[in-house]
């Protein structure tokens, strides 16, 4: 009996800190985006354009991690999970430095472009490596260790962004990447063990890569073209993309191996789950983009202050992903994200109440709680409902729906802003009050497809069993 338990609670601390090493990876991404979010005004200076016209700083960035994403879970699948998360965050710590040495705005946003490469591969990998790990009944509280870890760099994030940006330069936002990277390769090797679907073959699917980046490529950019070109430029290009995304479709649906595998969205759970995560996440996105918007360029707060503004939201984002498997265990995960969704709903209508000072640190610390739990809960419960070889593809596939999503929420914001900011975007206001509107119409959204799609079958204490992908 001794024996058993000091094997089971070997184990356990072994589970956790693969956990731990995966998180710190994660973080390295979580870090990116929130620092520069809150340094985007001040490249934007340094560069002599406006802020929102850098918006392609991120969504050139999140483009190519998407992507990237897309086929980082069948990439691992069949060559080797771990060695393509060491990687990536190889890419990542040196396309960092290629950033911060940037020394125009094209090279600025091809370098974003490269390190997406990076992020794309480290990010679903490192929860790939967690969930090939872990048994179905102990998912959701390991994943959301692992987004309470990563999350500690939404804490970190902003304050970082802040805080190099207006005491050294905005470059260090990113040469800080470059420690990070090492810490967690050497966590990485320690601590994680090699994984891969045995099932896994065929070529990787060039044309579907080139079909999905065609896609969503040109949808982004119509949005982006509708404030400043006619419209049959950017309804041609959107025609074009829904053009592009229908025969993306075909092409998934028929491959053997898809690099985005659409059958999943048979499983009627694991289609509530992405649905409502990508929803709450899209919220997440626009929140972070107009928030930093409306700190520096309406209360003209600089990057420091407005960076640890964000501490209102980063503190309870990490808090929540260690209590999340506390109360999830009691109430289940569907219910999480319900609770996630009804909380960022509620906080975006005080977001929209921002003009008067108290309510955006009120509606800051509100969002941390749902922000976190949609963004844990829905990739613990997609993933708890398919087979465990499969969990590469179906992170990888859950991952880039939440994250494109996220990024075409970007850019939609980045349109509204320029389309009513005036001559030389000299009024922010009320293109940051409808970037608002539009987070809490996501977050209701997600509220609702959450309800109506996913099952009410699971237990509190489990997921429900995992069923093979129809």
């Amino acid at each position: 009996m001794t024996q058993h338990a000091s094997a089971h609670d070997e184990s356990r601390m072994k589970q956790l800190g693969l956990v731990f090493a995966a998180g710190v990876s994660q973080m390295l991404v979580v870090i990116d985006y929130t620092a520069t979010a809150v340094a985007l005004p001040s490249m934007a200076r340094d560069f002599d354009v406006s802020a929102e016209s850098l918006q392609w700083v991120i969504t050139g960035y999140i483009l190519s991690f998407s992507v990237v994403l897309a086929l980082a879970g069948p990439l691992g699948d069949r060559f080797g999970r771990k060695r393509l998360l060491l990687l990536g965050v190889v890419l990542f710590g040196g396309f960092s430095a290629w950033v911060g040495a940037a020394g125009s705005v094209t090279e600025l946003i091809i370098s974003r472009v490269a390190l997406g490469i990076g992020g794309g591969l480290l990010f679903p990998l490192s929860t790939a490596v967690v969930g090939a790990s872990a048994d179905r009944e102990s998912l959701p509280r390991l994943m959301s260790f692992l987004t309470g870890v990563a999350t500690i760099g939404m804490a970190v994030g902003p304050v970082f962004g802040g805080v190099f940006t207006e005491l050294v330069d905005w470059r260090w936002v990113f040469y800080v990447n470059i420690p990070i990277s090492v810490v967690a390769i050497v966590l990485m090797m320690l601590l994680s063990e090699e994984s891969r679907d045995p099932d896994a073959t065929g070529r990787v699917d060039l044309l579907g890569v080139l079909l999905l980046i065609l896609a969503i490529g040109g949808l982004s950019i119509a949005v982006s073209f509708i404030a400043e070109h006619g419209w049959m430029v950017w309804s041609g290009l959107g025609a074009a993309s829904i053009v592009f995304a229908a025969f993306f479709t075909l092409r998934e649906l028929r491959c053997d191996s898809p690099i985005v595998d659409l059958r999943l969205l048979g499983n009627r759970t694991f289609a509530g789950y992405l649905l409502g995560g990508s929803l709450s996440n899209t919220c997440w996105c626009v929140l972070i983009f107009a928030t930093t918007l409306y700190l520096q360029e309406i209360r003209k707060e600089d990057a420091m202050t407005a960076g640890l503004q964000f501490l209102y939201m980063s503190v309870p984002v990490a808090m929540a992903g260690f209590l999340g498997p506390v109360v999830q265990r009691r109430v289940g995960t569907r219910f999480m994200l319900l609770l996630a969704t009804a909380i960022q709903t509620i906080a975006c209508v005080v977001f929209w109440m921002s003009d008067v000072p108290p309510w955006l640190a009120i509606g800051l610390l509100i969002v941390g709680f749902g922000c976190s739990w949609g963004w844990s809960m829905s990739q613990a419960g997609g993933i708890a409902t398919i087979p465990r070889n499969k969990v590469g593809l179906a992170s990888g596939s859950l991952l880039t729906a939440m994250i494109l999503a996220g990024n075409i929420g970007v850019v939609i914001s980045a349109t509204m802003i320029r389309a009513v900011g005036g001559e030389d975007m000299a009024d922010y206001g009320p293109g940051v009050d409808r970037s608002y509107l539009f987070a809490l119409g996501l977050a209701a959204a997600a509220f609702i497809v959450s309800w109506l799609v996913v099952p009410r079958m699971e237990s509190s204490a489990s997921p429900p069993p995992p069923p093979s992908p129809s």
